[in-house]
């Protein structure tokens, strides 16, 4: 399970929430959603304190240049996420990857089974399945996917997408979307997903940290 601070929601200061989860969340998942706006990162300075923390921070946000995706990388984090740009711009992706290799990661949103791009407002004609054997086939080890209709509803993941992409793909899966309860991070478990992004159940306090933390414990 991660730590997310994706939403659009304030939970209060994210150096406070930083401190407050230090030595007891193993991974952050870290988006720069006013960057994302701006088509720059615009909060380098949560990034690098949550490394001086001592995070494994997954990261993204902004991240459309070659000079932004650098910076980004200079923080320190572990994982960089590309969205949009990944798809709109096949090079950029090919040029990160030969570059930052594992370190670069992809951000595969889709509704109903179908990509969509530019903040999840322009929908296209990819189906996600055939979205991620192209992102693996270009040498992409590490997919997020987010099922944009349980995203920040509370209601569980989107399981039957989530299996069908285990399917299609063996690099590493992570769940985003729904994920709000242990059960539902069992079921994840259970489809074989790798990673899943606990984000506005923790935050609103749908799920505490320590029911995860133990639950992690009883399937380490």
């Amino acid at each position: 399970t991660e730590g997310d601070f994706n939403t659009e929601e304030q939970y209060g200061d994210p150096y406070e929430k930083l401190k407050e989860w230090r030595g007891r969340v193993p991974m952050l998942h870290l988006i720069d959603l006013e960057g994302a706006k701006a088509g720059e990162p615009r909060h380098l300075d949560v990034v690098r304190f949550a490394k001086e923390c001592g995070f494994f921070v997954q990261t993204g946000g902004g991240i459309r240049s070659v000079e932004a995706l650098d910076a980004v990388m200079e923080t320190g984090a572990d994982r960089v996420l590309l969205g949009t740009k990944a798809f709109t711009d096949p090079d950029f992706l090919d040029a990160a990857l030969v570059k930052y290799g594992d370190r670069i990661a992809v951000a595969l949103d889709a509704y109903d089974g179908m990509v969509a791009v530019n903040g999840w407002q322009e929908a296209t004609t990819l189906r996600d399945i055939d979205a991620a054997n192209d992102l693996v086939a270009r040498g992409v080890k590490t997919i997020l996917y987010t099922d944009i209709g349980s995203d920040g509803k509370l209601n569980g993941p989107n399981l039957e997408r989530m299996r069908a992409l285990r399917a299609a793909v063996s690099v590493t899966l992570i769940a985003s979307g729904g994920v709000t309860t242990e059960a539902d991070v069992q079921a994840l478990s259970d489809a074989q997903i790798d990673e899943a992004v606990v984000g506005k159940a923790l935050l609103s306090g749908k799920v505490s940290l320590d029911q995860l933390i133990e639950w992690e414990a009883r399937h380490a």
